[in-house]
C-alpha cells in the first residue's frame, strides 16, 4: 500500500473521488462533498497499484484543535485496517505540528471503530444533513 501525503493547495482530485464514492454515492450525502476546509487541509491518500482506495484529512481549527475528518475507505477495500492506517498518518502530521488534542466528528455506526482508535465520545452530538454525528477526542 501507497502512503501519499497531500498538502494544502495540492491537487485534490484523488481524495475527492474517494469521498465521492463513500459519502455521496453509497451514503447518499449531497454532492460535491468540498468544503473551506479541504483548502487549508493535509490530505492522506492510500493507493494500491496507483489507485486511491482510502483518504482522510487534518487541519488545525481557528482555535488551534487539530481536526481530523473525511476518512473514507472504499466499500472493496474495507476490513484491512486501512482506515486506522489513515487515522495513524493523519496523527502523525498533526503530531509534527505538535497537536496535543485531536477531535472529529463521528457518524454513530463508526463510534465503536474510533474508540478503538483511542478516541472517546464528548457527548455532543449533531446531524449532519440526515446523518448524526458524535464528536469525539483524543489526547496525544
Amino acid at each position: 500500500m501507497n502512503v501519499k501525503i497531500l498538502h494544502p493547495g495540492d491537487n485534490l482530485r484523488d481524495p475527492l473521488d474517494v469521498r465521492d464514492e463513500v459519502f455521496t454515492k453509497e451514503q447518499g450525502f449531497s454532492d460535491p462533498d468540498w468544503d473551506k476546509f479541504d483548502p487549508i487541509s493535509y490530505h492522506v491518500l492510500l493507493c494500491e497499484n496507483e489507485k486511491p482506495v482510502a483518504t482522510g484529512r487534518v487541519y488545525r481549527s481557528e482555535d488551534g484543535v487539530f481536526v481530523l475528518g473525511r476518512i473514507a475507505v472504499l466499500k472493496e477495500w474495507r476490513g484491512h485496517s486501512l482506515g486506522r492506517a489513515v487515522i495513524e498518518e493523519l496523527e502523525k502530521i498533526a503530531q509534527a505540528d505538535h497537536a496535543k488534542y485531536l477531535e472529529l466528528g463521528a457518524q454513530l455506526y463508526a463510534v465503536p471503530f474510533y474508540q478503538k482508535c483511542g478516541f472517546h465520545p464528548t457527548g455532543n452530538r449533531y446531524m449532519d444533513e440526515f446523518c448524526e454525528h458524535e464528536m469525539m477526542g483524543k489526547n496525544l
